[in-house]
């Protein structure tokens, strides 16, 4: 196999690439060759040889000073670029850290799996910010979480603190999932999908139903309105000439605005 020369130019899949150099380590040949339609250097074996073929075209040793300064100026470009946007990322995980309203939340220097931490950061916040109220932060997978409790605060609050975690959302005109790249994600956890689920206790709905007749008066939800007509499915045919999907359906939509977190 012909050794190739320093200044010999090369063409690959409508490349042309120019060697820069030629390497010697461990009685192996290889190169170090630029590129002549973009910027780049890259090594090349002997024994890759075989997809590139030499062209009638070498560089004057001026000519490959030249090419060698402008690769070796977008490989500085690169790097400042590439340290620049590293020091950004360390300076904006640091002020997430000392940010007083993530305090106590665990970082990935504590778990490195970002599901298990948010979901760990998940409660530590529902506990913080509504005490007393028992919630259900469970993990379906790597990419799901599932939060859901009884009575308590209403699902809008809930989300309101817990939204943060999730990374981004699902684009269905595309088919993928598009991530936001938070430095919140990256200090404290995160995950593709968090559904929030508030169900309701018999004795919210019994409150519900009082609210609506103090609302609405006795005519539209009379004294036959009860929890237990509620539960026998007595009431899903009735008051929908007051109510578009129907009494019960209001009934559970109000119950599901009430707020009893401070209970």
């Amino acid at each position: 196999m012909t050794t190739l020369t320093v200044g010999q130019c090369l063409t690959s899949f409508n490349n042309e690439y120019v060697v820069s150099a030629v390497n010697l380590a461990d009685d192996k040949i290889s190169y170090t060759i630029l590129g002549l339609n973009a910027p780049t250097s890259a090594p090349l074996l002997e024994t890759s040889l075989r997809f590139y073929r030499v062209i009638d075209k070498t560089l004057s040793l001026d000519e490959l000073r030249a090419r060698r300064q402008v690769v070796q100026n977008v490989t500085d470009q690169r790097e400042a670029r590439l340290q620049a946007q590293e020091a950004a990322r360390i300076a904006a995980n640091e002020q997430e850290s000392n940010n007083p309203d993530n305090a106590g939340l665990l970082t990935t220097d504590a778990e490195s799996n970002t599901t298990n931490l948010a979901a760990k950061n998940i409660r530590i916040l529902l506990k913080k910010h509504f005490p007393g109220v028992k919630f259900s932060v469970r993990k379906r997978d790597y990419t799901c979480i599932n939060v859901s409790w009884t009575d308590g605060p209403t699902r809008d609050a809930v989300e309101a603190i817990v939204d943060k975690f999730q990374e981004g959302s699902f684009n269905g005109m595309e088919d993928i999932y598009e991530y936001n790249h938070s430095t919140f994600n990256r200090v404290y956890g995160g995950v593709q999908y968090l559904f929030c689920s508030r169900d309701v206790s018999d004795e919210l709905i019994a409150e519900s139903i009082d609210l609506l007749r103090q609302k609405y008066g006795e005519t539209t939800i009379p004294a036959d309105v009860t929890l237990g007509a509620y539960k026998s499915g007595a009431l899903s045919g009735r008051g929908h000439d007051c109510f578009t999907y129907g009494l019960a359906s209001e009934i559970r939509t109000n119950a599901l605005k009430v707020d009893k977190s401070k209970c």
